[in-house]
């Protein structure tokens, strides 16, 4: 410990630079595109729903579903940010930096591990107390039944950082692994996007879909999804941290690697 609180101390002064790519684009589109999508359905939602000249039903929203785009959208802009915190780190002046101030790689990947996880599960936390307060509160008619306090809201209030922080822990772990922040934004972006949802087209895809990282992580907040793994909503959490883990351990043992080669 003695050693890896210097190496956060260094990353949280490398991200702070003008241009840091985690404070002026992770950060800040994994607020407002989540929140900002939020409350732009609420809205049209409420609207619809308080016409009286229109055909169209609007459902009222449950708790388990209030906070959607923060789970599936806003935790993946932010492990996307953290994966490139990571491979950017490793080119230029910043990885002889590293070399001589801390030695071994797995020190400074779990410095960043602990950075932007932490980072991530405090926005995360955030943005589910923010929502879920405020949606009953602008949009009565939709969101009236929306309530923190309810068995939805509080899980959330703890699965959804552990969520966030295991995210950006793979995207760390992922971006170590490959060692080039093109390829791992991509594979993050291919494999959340397409290959998860997409694996339910194939024959028995839905029984291999069960088995999918980011599905059982969304899943295991509590979030409403079309989805049974076998080992239920809180197995299925820990599932995706385990493969986090796993992630940051290859991440760690490849690093180690290329710098013996070097």
């Amino acid at each position: 410990m003695t050693t890896i609180a210097p190496a956060v101390a260094a990353e949280a002064t490398r991200a702070g630079g003008r241009r840091s790519p985690w404070w002026l684009v992770a950060v800040p589109l994994g607020v407002a595109v989540p929140v900002g999508t939020t409350y732009a359905v609420a809205a049209i939602s409420e609207r619809f729903a308080t016409m009286t000249t229109t055909t169209i039903s609007v459902s009222a929203a449950e708790s388990t579903n209030s906070v959607y785009w923060v789970i599936n959208l806003g935790v993946l802009i932010l492990a996307v940010g953290a994966a490139y915190a990571q491979a950017s780190a490793t080119r230029g002046a910043t990885a002889d930096t590293e070399r001589y101030l801390f030695g071994s790689p797995s020190t400074t990947i779990a410095a960043r591990v602990l950075f932007y996880g932490s980072i991530a599960a405090g926005l995360a936390l955030a943005m589910v107390i923010g929502l879920m307060t405020t949606l009953p509160r602008l949009f009565p008619v939709v969101y009236g039944t929306v309530r923190l306090a309810s068995s939805a809201g509080l899980r959330f209030c703890w699965t959804v950082p552990l969520f966030a922080f295991c995210a950006a822990a793979l995207g760390v772990g992922l971006a170590a692994l490959l060692d080039s922040a093109v390829a791992t934004v991509a594979a993050i972006l291919l494999w959340v996007g397409i290959v998860e949802n997409a694996i339910a087209l194939i024959p028995n895809g839905m029984r291999v879909q069960q088995y999918m990282p980011y599905l059982n992580g969304i899943y295991g907040t509590g979030q409403q999804l079309g989805l049974s793994p076998p080992w239920g909503i809180n197995g299925a959490l820990a599932y995706f941290c385990g493969i986090a883990a796993v992630a940051v351990a290859g991440g760690m043992a490849a690093a180690a690697l290329r710098r013996m080669r070097d």
